[in-house]
């Protein structure tokens, strides 16, 4: 074969791809590609394996995934741990059993989720200053956490860990207090809602005189190991004689506490003011209740199982049909100094705070319920802070003397506010004031108890059916 007719015969075979050199190249270059992209499968592979291990330790992955749900309500790992430490959950669990502290924890969830839907049913939300508010104190817990940890020698984030397990951050305490303070909001919105007429204030007693108080004092004459059953019973008869002789000579429980002093050194009686019949103890309830007592009268019950012998000194008794006042209050103080003193200048502060306040409220829909939150959040009166602020059975002279003013003033009507300045030995202040209503002290009682029950029997109607439905990641909840 001449050369021409072998060059004619390899470019033709170049041409149809059957060239030896040619397919061993080509076969060379395809084995080099598809090493190259198992390597970089195999590459890809390793990195989101690493990527799916990291993002399944990070706290993010904490805060997205679902460990439950409650009625509408979907909590994360992250939340559902923060809600057990901050409640005391491992305490709890300690003292009274994990079953019993998990049942603790699922009511809580099961509340928050159903006042959350009442209060975006009624159309609630929360106002900047309640938001402001909730950031702050966010912001507050955050540092301390920051605090603790550096006091232990390690990081913020390692303590969080500690505490709460991954994905507990600010951004998270902040959302979950904002959830805790709404579904307050609507439980406020709930109870400010319940009213109840004269009738059925009256109703509530089952007789007209189960509405009435009693002043008593009473001293139990025991019988032991130096005193027999006999000893006390004559010590008791002693007692009541000498107190038969003196009774007019001055106060009766004077008189009593000045016998007993004598005959039992060391002795007095214990007095008991504006008692309910049924919180008088059932051992003397009837003789205590009867309406035959008199003032002033010394009465005795021995006890059948010979334990001792009861003196009972009836001191008075009322229908409590004395008006009381319902009202409403946030407290601003003063800061004092060193010497305890306040200044104008601290005085001046306070007030202001407090009027920012009453226009912050005044700015919204000036709602007693929105009353009751602001006083939830920013009162400094921690006796009454929790349930908003309020003082059911407010008496005249009960109260420091702008305060009283305030609640006793003529033509007094729901909803009336002002800011009086207030000062005793404990602190000095503006409190900003919110007037409800005046009641005979009877019908007052009555309220309170009807509102206390129909809130309980609302809570439980709205809780009822939640119970819990765990997600796989519920795994992922701290121990």
């Amino acid at each position: 074969m001449s050369a021409s007719t072998e060059r004619k015969n390899r470019l033709a075979a170049r041409a149809a791809g059957t060239d030896k050199k040619q397919l061993a190249a080509q076969e060379a270059a395809e084995k080099s590609r598809k090493t190259r992209r198992k390597w970089i499968i195999g590459t890809v592979a390793v990195v989101l394996c690493i990527a799916l291990v990291l993002f399944l330790s990070s706290p993010v992955f904490y805060r997205i995934t679902k460990a439950e749900t409650v009625g509408n309500k979907t909590f994360s790992p992250a939340e559902v741990n923060y809600y057990k430490a901050s409640s005391g959950y491992s305490t709890y669990a300690a003292y009274f059993g994990e079953e019993t502290a998990r049942a603790m924890l699922e009511r809580n969830l099961a509340e928050i989720s159903a006042q959350l839907d009442y209060a975006k049913e009624q159309g609630l939300s929360l106002s900047t200053v309640e938001k402001d508010e909730i950031s702050q104190r966010a912001g507050q817990q955050m540092d301390q956490f920051a605090d603790i940890a550096k006091e232990n020698g390690v990081s913020t984030s390692t303590y969080m860990s500690y505490v709460f397990g991954s994905g507990v951050n600010e951004r998270l305490i902040r959302s979950i207090m904002e959830d805790s303070v709404l579904a307050q909001k609507g439980w406020f919105h709930r109870y400010c809602g319940l009213q109840y007429s004269a009738e059925e204030l009256d109703a509530y007693y089952a007789n007209p005189e189960d509405a009435d108080s009693f002043d008593y004092a009473v001293f139990f004459v025991a019988s032991n190991e130096e005193r027999t059953a006999l000893e006390a019973r004559a010590t008791a008869q002693a007692v009541w004689m000498s107190y038969q002789d003196g009774k007019d000579e001055d106060e009766p429980l004077t008189v009593l506490n000045d016998i007993l002093a004598e005959e039992l050194p060391g002795s007095a009686a214990q007095s008991f003011t504006g008692r309910a019949a049924g919180s008088v103890d059932e051992a003397y309830r009837a003789w205590i209740t009867d309406p035959a007592r008199t003032e002033g009268e010394l009465g005795t019950i021995e006890q059948t199982d010979g334990s001792g012998v009861y003196l009972l000194l009836f001191l008075g008794r009322s229908d409590n049909t004395a008006p009381v006042v319902a009202v409403r209050h946030i407290l601003i103080k003063a800061e004092a100094d060193e010497n305890g003193a306040y200044s104008d200048e601290a005085k001046d502060a306070a007030r202001q705070r407090a009027e920012e306040l009453l226009a912050a409220w005044e700015a919204g829909d000036k709602t007693e319920a929105d009353f009751a939150l602001m006083a939830y959040l920013f009162s400094e009166d921690s006796g009454s802070s929790g349930n908003g602020g309020l003082y059911s059975n407010v008496t005249p002279g009960q109260m420091v003397e702008e305060f009283d003013a305030f609640c006793f003033a003529e033509g007094r009507q729901y909803a009336d506010t002002a800011i009086v300045y207030g000062e005793s030995g404990a602190y000095a202040g503006y409190h900003i004031m919110f007037y409800v209503e005046s009641l005979p002290a009877r019908q007052a009682t009555a309220r309170d108890a009807l509102r206390s029950a129909d809130m309980t029997a609302w809570t439980t109607e709205i809780t009822a059916e939640l119970t819990p439905e765990y997600h796989w990641a519920y795994k992922l909840v701290k121990k």
